[in-house]
């Protein structure tokens, strides 16, 4: 399969870098502007290794000069601040290659499944992940994201790391129970040198994105936390608290104020020339809107571990939500302590789930043990 933009043939050979070089597989089209991604493979003495992700800025892409400096600049960028990211729970950046008028990073491939991937899964069975499991998963992410969040440079200075696009399809989770964060290449620090935004822009998909990022407001750690705080809802009943289209009645908007309604449109229009999908502009007045009633609805069901968590982490005011990822970390080790609830849980859950959901499983594209096996990866806990 060639590229939209680069026109190369599957199979072709990109680049070599420290010694191996890497063939391109597939495009998965342009995932930020002016940079598009792709499925590639290591090959190693011309055998056939490892899958990767690749992004690349060529020159042909038909992009303003200005674009395609920036575009590079964050490919650079994406590879000096993995040097401070050198944790299990964070995908692995391979380097930085310049090769005929292209600029490529190389980055380790997402193992196991993400969580879009298994929300999808669950959907088809009678009932959704059990509280024990969703708040493994939300410990295991809130570890990665304390990590991210404490980061230092080699003078000790904080790089105030904010990932901000913690969403389903960049969170996985492998056969040994293991959490995985993909694209800290999206991220927003203040590593220095780095190219600031020029445009509020979302960064990874908007009914996951907390209401000051929605809002075009300054974000900072606790953008992430609320994300973490939408996927465990999400995987525990299904519901995202952003998607309630029917309760931003015309009634609630009169609620806001002048300058809230100036704050909604202002956001709106932003979205909408970013190219993001006509149904932001629903979770961004949903964002403006919510209550802490809405809230004590979509959690009514929970017990009270859980629910105590998220109505923390998916407050409205953002003072009165979980400040750091630490903080989260202690309250969901508190419960799963109770709960003896491990890896091996969790793997014997997700099994039970695909095998209840057997008939649909073909068609979902799961990453299975046999799968899994297949790959290099061990299933065991």
């Amino acid at each position: 399969m060639a590229t939209d933009s680069f026109g190369i043939p599957s199979g072709a050979i990109l680049f070599e870098l420290d010694g191996v070089q890497y063939e391109f597989r597939e495009s998965l089209g342009e995932v930020q502007r002016g940079i598009s991604h792709f499925v590639g493979r290591q090959l190693i003495g011309g055998i056939p290794k490892k899958r990767v992700l690749i992004k690349a800025v060529g020159r042909s892409s038909g992009a303003p000069m200005t674009r395609l400096l920036r575009a590079r600049a964050k490919l650079e960028e994406q590879v000096r601040l993995a040097k401070y990211l050198d944790h299990p729970g964070i995908h692995r950046v391979h380097g930085l290659k310049k090769a005929e008028g292209t600029w490529y990073v190389v980055t380790e491939y997402p193992r196991g499944n993400s969580l879009s991937n298994l929300i999808n899964l669950v959907a088809d069975c009678r009932h959704w992940y059990t509280p024990q499991f969703t708040m493994y998963i939300g410990a295991r992410l809130a570890e990665v994201l304390a990590y991210a969040h404490a980061a230092k440079d080699e003078q000790g200075r904080p790089l105030n790391v904010v990932h901000r696009a913690i969403d389903a399809d960049h969170v996985f989770l492998d056969w040994k129970g293991v959490v995985r964060v993909s694209d800290f290449g999206l991220s927003l620090s203040s590593l220095p040198g780095r190219t600031p935004s020029t445009v509020l822009r979302l960064h990874g998909d908007g009914f996951y994105s907390s209401p000051e990022m929605l809002l075009g407001k300054r974000v900072d750690s606790r953008a992430d936390l609320f994300s973490t705080g939408m996927l465990m809802l999400e995987l525990a009943t299904g519901k995202n608290l952003l998607d309630a289209p029917d309760e931003v009645t015309a009634k609630v908007k009169a609620s806001l104020s002048q300058s809230q309604l100036r704050r909604v449109k202002r956001a709106i229009e932003r979205a909408q020339l970013s190219g993001c999908s006509p149904m932001v502009g629903d979770a961004i007045w949903r964002a403006a809107t919510y209550t802490e009633a809405d809230v004590e609805r979509v959690t009514a069901h929970l017990p009270e571990g859980l629910r105590m968590t998220l109505r923390k982490l998916l407050h409205p005011e953002l003072g009165k939500r979980y400040q750091t990822a630490g903080e989260l970390v202690a309250d969901l080790r508190h419960w799963l302590g109770e709960l003896a609830f491990g890896p091996a849980k969790v793997i014997e859950e997700l099994t039970n789930t695909m095998d209840e959901a057997a008939e649909s499983l073909a068609e979902t594209g799961l990453e299975t043990p046999l799968t899994s096996k297949r790959l290099g990866e061990s299933t065991t806990a």
